[in-house]
This record gives structure tokens, sequence and C-alpha cells, in this order.
């Protein structure tokens, strides 16, 4: 037996609790001649999503300020987004503006959709900047430094692109590993970014607890790049550059053997 639900207002709730949690979903500010409504979703950084209403002759311009660009460029991704901008904004029929702001015009009657698309589209494309940022280059210098490797230690102690599981049963990707007798040694490779350096950090720790025998190595564009992640990551790994040469390869390998 279905049940038939009939749409109120968050006034005509009788559930006092119940109320303020629907009314805390959409807040309102004003913004100069225009208005500033958040809605309940959330970048990836954890900022609220806003829309900009801006009152204009005949109806609306309803944009994302520039929000989801800001955030990209928080973790150092505006480059994906603005790639990701491309594609979405013909898919959902919105305009992306040279001034990286996603926007569309809307009347009166069409306003509530407006509000729920630009949303929609910008945190849309800040989340797929925020999950793609480090893959491309970090799968080049990880393809590169297996073969590098294999060239110095011999195919029969190298295996690439594996999966090991963790002390926490969690099977974590690594670029690749050398075997030296009982020790394996796992090469990832990690970039200045925030969600590069995280994952990193939590799959080397993880490995680490598997015993003595498992030395996880952090392969890097440029230690100097690193900056302020560098602490973070060598509290849990050796680190090197991607491109050191042969000798310094078996000194590491030497070393966690």
């Amino acid at each position: 037996m279905s049940m038939a639900f009939a749409q109120i207002r968050s006034d005509d709730i009788r559930d006092a609790g119940v109320r303020r949690a629907v009314d805390s979903l959409v807040h309102a500010s004003a913004w100069g001649n225009a208005y500033l409504v958040t809605v309940p979703l959330s970048y990836p950084s954890g900022t609220v999503v806003g829309v900009k209403i801006t009152p204009s002759k005949g109806g609306y311009i309803v944009s994302d300020a520039g929000l989801g660009w800001r955030e990209a460029e928080g973790f150092e991704a505006q480059r994906s987004f603005g790639a990701h901008a491309g594609r979405i904004k013909d898919r959902y029929g919105v305009e992306y503006t040279s001034g990286h702001e996603f926007q569309m015009l809307a009347n009166e009657r069409q306003l509530t959709s407006a509000i729920r698309r630009i949303s929609y589209v910008s945190h849309r494309a800040a989340t797929k900047a925020f999950n793609s940022l480090p893959e491309l280059g970090e799968q080049e210098i990880g393809a590169a430094l297996f073969q590098r490797l294999r060239d110095t230690f011999g195919p029969d102690s190298v295996e690439g692109e594996l999966k090991l599981p963790g002390a926490s049963n969690i099977d974590w990707p690594f670029a690749a590993q050398v075997r030296q007798g009982q020790r394996r040694v796992l090469f990832d490779v990690v970039s200045p970014q925030w969600t590069s350096v995280v994952a990193a950090k939590s799959k080397f720790s993880d490995v680490r607890h598997l015993g003595p025998n498992i030395v996880p190595v952090a392969v890097v564009d440029s230690i100097d790049a690193m900056g302020k992640w560098l602490p973070l990551i060598s509290q849990e790994a050796e680190i090197i550059e991607d491109d050191v040469d042969a000798d310094e390869l078996r000194r590491v390998v030497a070393e966690a053997a």
C-alpha cells in the first residue's frame, strides 16, 4: 500500500527539530544588489556551495560567483576544473564565463530550477577536478619508474602496478615493487597536492604496520617542490626524486633489505 505525501512549507512542520533542520539547509544573504543563497551541497573541502542571484531587467542572472573555481584553485586543480567545466556546461545548458563562473539567465518561474542547476554543475566540476587531480602525471612517472627498476634489478625482481593489502586489509595500489629476499620495497608516486599526499600517507602508514619486511618509498618529481608536504611523507617513507640514477636506486633498495 503506497503512502501519499502532501508538500508543506517549513512553517507548517509541526515538529520543532525537523523544522529547524529544514530551515538550516538553505540560507540567504544580501550581496550588494544581489543575494547569495547557500544550498545543502558541499565542495570537497567542506565549504558549502553558494549561488549568487542578481535581479536584472526581465529576470535574474544566476551564477556560482566563481566559487567552484576558487575551490579548485585551493587545491591547485584549476586546469582540471576548466576542462571539466567545458564539458559540463554543454551537457547541462549553462554558460561558463571568462571569469570562471557558471551562470544562466532565468525568469521568476525558472529561478528555483536555475539555482539547482548552477549549484549542481559547480559542485560537480569541483568534485571531478578534486578526484582526478594527481592521476595523469603520477601514472606517467610510475610507468617510467617501473621500466627503470626493471633495467636496474632485472624483470624477475620487479613487479608493476600492484595492490597490497595493508594491516587494515585495505588493498593499496603501488606503482612498483622490488623483491630482495624476504623484503618488499614498494614504490609509489606522490604529487605536491593535498589529495595525493593524504592518500600516500595513509597507504604508507598502513603497509608499514605489516612489519619490517615491507618498506615504502615515495617517488616525487622534485623534493623542493613538495614544500610543506615533505615532513608529512618523510614520517612514513623514504623519499627519492623520479630521475635518480641507477646507483641511487640500488642504494635505496640495499638499505631497505
